[in-house]
C-alpha cells in the first residue's frame, strides 16, 4: 500500500513539474515572439494555497505598479475604517441662527445630497453657515501626480470638499457645417470658454486649461459631428463646493449676507441631519472601476479615524506599511507614495504583490475584484469568467494585472504581471498579459 501511495505521489509530482515546465516554455516563447523586451516584464505566479513559487521573471526587480497598487492599499484601509463604515456629511445647528456643515470627504457626495441637508435649515432664522473641513488635509493631489494630467477625468483632485465626483460635465453640441459648436455647462459653475470647435464630419474635441487668461479658463479645439460629453476635473474644490451650496440655499430663498467661515464642531452643536454613503460601494468602485479619488479619500479618512486627528496621506501610508509588517511581509524594498498607484514614484515588485495575494486569498475584500465581463475587465478574458478575479492598472507606458485564478484542473494561483515598456502600445501589453493568464488557466 505504501509503495502504491508513493508511486501516486511521484506521478503527481512529475505531472505538476511537467505542467509548470510547459507553462514556462509557453510564456517564454510568446514573450520572445512579442515586441516587448523581456527586461520590461515582471511576472510572479504562486500557488495560492501553499505560497510555492510556480513561475517568475524579473520578480524581484522594482517596477511601477499603476492601479494594481490598489490591491495593496485597500485591504489595510478597509481594515481600519471597518466594513460598516459610512461616509458622512452632517448638518448641525449652532444656537438659534447658525448652522455648521461638517464635511466627511465623501467621494460620493452630490449636489442633491447638499439639497437634502439644506432642506433641514430653518429658512426664517438662519443668518450664518459655517463649514468644518477639518476631517482631512487640504492637499488635494497625490505625491508625484503628473501636472500635465490636470484634465484627466480619471485623476480628479480630492479633499474634504469632495462633491459631484469632483468633475464638471460639459456638453459640446454640433450646429450647421463649419459653424462654431455650442458648449453647454449644466453645472452653471463659472468657467471661461475659448471655443474653437467647429461642426464637421468627425468628433475630435480637445480641451486644455488656459491659465494665462484665468485658472477657470478652458480652451476647446477640434471638430464635432454629434453631441459630445466631456468630464472636466474641477481644479478648485472649495470654490465649487461653496458655489453649489449657495445655489441650493438660494433655491430655498435663503440669501446670506455673511460669507462662509471655517469652524470645528463643538459639544454644544446639535446634529440636525446627515447624508451617508456606505463603504461597500467604494470598495466595488475601487477594485472594479479603479476609482482613484475614492481610494485616496479613503486613505486619508483611515488616518483620521486611527490617529483621531486631521487625516493625511502620509499617515495613511504609515498604516498601510504597518499592515504589511503585521502579516509578515517585508516592505523595506518597495516604495508606496499614494494609495491609488497613480504616482510614478511608486515602486514594487511582482513577488511582493503575489505574496500579498497569497496571504490575503481568503480576505473578503478581494472578492470585490473585477471578473471578466465587468469593470476594467469588461472586454477581457471572457472565457475565464467564474475562474478569475483581477485588478488591472494602466498608466503611460505601463500595463499591469494581478489577481487570483482557479485553473481548469482546479488549482488556485496568485499572479502578478507588470509591463513597463515605452516601446510597445497599450494593446500589445494587454494582449501579452491575457495570453499569459490563459496559459496559466490551462496549466
Amino acid at each position: 500500500m505504501k509503495k502504491i501511495l508513493s508511486l501516486i505521489l511521484l506521478l503527481l509530482f512529475f505531472s505538476c513539474t511537467c505542467e509548470a515546465k510547459n507553462f514556462k516554455q509557453s510564456v517564454n516563447s510568446v514573450i520572445n515572439d512579442s515586441k516587448i523586451s523581456q527586461n520590461s516584464i515582471s511576472i510572479s505566479v504562486k500557488d495560492a494555497d501553499t505560497g510555492a513559487k510556480v513561475y517568475s521573471l524579473n520578480d524581484k526587480i522594482l517596477f511601477h505598479p499603476a492601479s494594481v497598487q490598489k490591491l495593496l492599499t485597500i485591504v489595510p484601509i478597509v481594515e481600519i475604517l471597518g466594513n460598516d463604515y459610512n461616509f458622512k456629511t452632517e448638518l448641525y445647528s449652532r444656537g438659534n441662527s447658525a448652522y455648521v456643515i461638517k464635511l466627511g470627504a465623501d467621494p460620493y457626495l452630490s449636489t442633491s445630497d447638499l439639497k437634502e441637508l439644506v432642506n433641514r435649515i430653518n429658512q426664517e432664522q438662519v443668518k450664518n453657515i459655517y463649514i468644518d473641513d477639518s476631517i482631512v488635509e487640504q492637499k488635494d493631489w497625490g505625491e508625484g501626480w503628473q501636472w500635465d494630467d490636470d484634465l484627466n477625468p480619471l485623476m480628479p483632485r480630492f479633499s474634504s470638499y469632495n462633491l459631484d465626483r469632483n468633475l464638471i460635465k460639459l456638453t459640446v453640441m454640433h450646429r450647421e457645417p463649419n459653424q462654431q459648436a455650442l458648449i453647454i455647462n449644466p453645472s452653471k459653475y463659472p468657467l471661461v470658454f475659448i471655443n474653437n470647435v467647429v461642426t464637421s464630419d468627425t468628433n475630435n474635441v480637445k480641451i486644455s486649461r488656459d491659465n494665462v487668461i484665468a485658472s477657470n479658463a478652458l480652451k476647446l479645439d477640434g471638430t464635432v459631428s454629434s453631441t459630445v460629453s466631456k468630464n472636466i476635473p474641477n481644479n478648485n474644490l472649495k470654490r465649487y463646493f461653496k458655489f453649489k451650496l449657495t445655489s441650493v440655499l438660494e433655491d430655498r430663498s435663503i440669501y446670506l449676507k455673511a460669507p462662509y467661515k471655517n469652524t470645528v464642531i463643538v459639544a454644544e452643536d446639535k446634529k440636525v441631519e446627515e447624508v451617508i454613503h456606505p463603504i461597500d460601494s467604494a470598495v466595488n468602485d475601487v477594485l472594479k472601476n479603479s476609482n482613484n479619488m475614492a481610494i485616496e479619500s479613503m486613505n486619508k479618512l483611515a488616518a483620521a479615524k486611527f490617529y483621531q486627528k486631521t487625516g493625511t496621506d502620509t499617515d495613511g501610508i504609515k498604516l498601510i506599511q504597518a499592515y504589511y509588517k503585521r502579516i509578515g511581509l517585508d516592505s523595506s524594498r518597495i516604495r508606496i507614495t499614494d494609495a491609488s498607484g497613480v504616482s510614478k514614484n511608486n515602486l514594487t515588485d511582482a513577488d511582493f504583490i503575489s505574496e500579498f495575494l497569497v496571504k490575503n486569498k481568503d480576505n473578503a475584500i478581494l472578492t470585490h475584484m473585477a471578473t471578466p465581463g465587468e469593470g476594467t475587465l469588461s472586454n477581457r478574458l471572457i472565457p475565464l469568467k467564474g475562474n478569475l478575479q483581477a485588478k488591472t492598472g494602466t498608466l503611460s507606458d505601463i500595463s499591469t494585472i494581478a489577481g487570483l485564478i482557479k485553473t481548469k484542473n482546479g488549482k488556485n494561483y496568485a499572479f502578478c504581471i507588470m509591463i513597463n515598456d515605452p516601446a510597445s502600445s497599450e494593446s500589445e501589453k494587454k494582449v501579452l498579459e491575457d495570453y499569459i493568464i490563459r496559459a496559466l488557466y490551462y496549466m
